[in-house]
């Protein structure tokens, strides 16, 4: 779910929509911040992280604030966040290590608080044309591995065709849970 340069999620928007006013979001996997400005423009408090030192130098620059370097087994928040976005990120994440890492986030997560997160859709594990690590996840799996991290007030799934970095078309699963 790449963007075009300067251009955010146009998902992001209906996410944000379901955020309370004003509060505090946890991106994860920030990139180069295109997503992250335009949170921060909406006036949401961001905390802007991505795995990559590189990446979040890029970010810090975009944006004008620091953004933290976290893999995403480093999260240890309980109960900070009012909403958590993770665009295309997770789905570098091991299969094996994605429950433990849902886990977090939603122990992050505050009564009442929201996650949006999308995937790559399909079966396997492994590299793409870029040499770039993805678990590819299929519907049925995602809401398995996400229920088995509730209890969730909400858990709803959307499926759509776009594309991806390496210019293929590609199926995007996301998942929004409400805590």
């Amino acid at each position: 779910m790449p963007q075009m340069r300067g251009v955010p999620n146009p998902r992001l928007f209906s996410f944000l929509d379901r955020c309370k006013p004003n509060g505090k979001v946890l991106e994860l996997g920030t990139g180069g911040g295109v997503d992250a400005a335009a949170i921060i423009r909406s006036g949401f408090d961001l905390d802007a992280t991505d795995g990559s030192p590189e990446l979040a130098a890029i970010a810090t620059s975009r944006i004008g604030r620091p953004v933290r370097t976290m893999l995403f087994s480093e999260l240890e928040a309980v109960g900070q966040y009012d909403a958590v976005y993770a665009c295309a990120s997770l789905t570098h994440t091991p299969r094996s290590e994605l429950p433990d890492v849902i886990a977090r986030i939603r122990r992050a997560m505050i009564d009442e608080g929201i996650v949006w997160a999308s995937f790559k859709a399909g079966v396997e594990e492994g590299s793409d044309a870029l040499d770039r690590y993805y678990s590819y996840l299929s519907r049925e799996e995602l809401m398995s591995i996400w229920g088995a991290a509730g209890p969730w007030q909400s858990l709803e799934v959307e499926v759509w065709l776009g594309g991806a970095y390496d210019l293929k078309p590609t199926t995007w699963i996301a998942i929004t849970a409400s805590k």
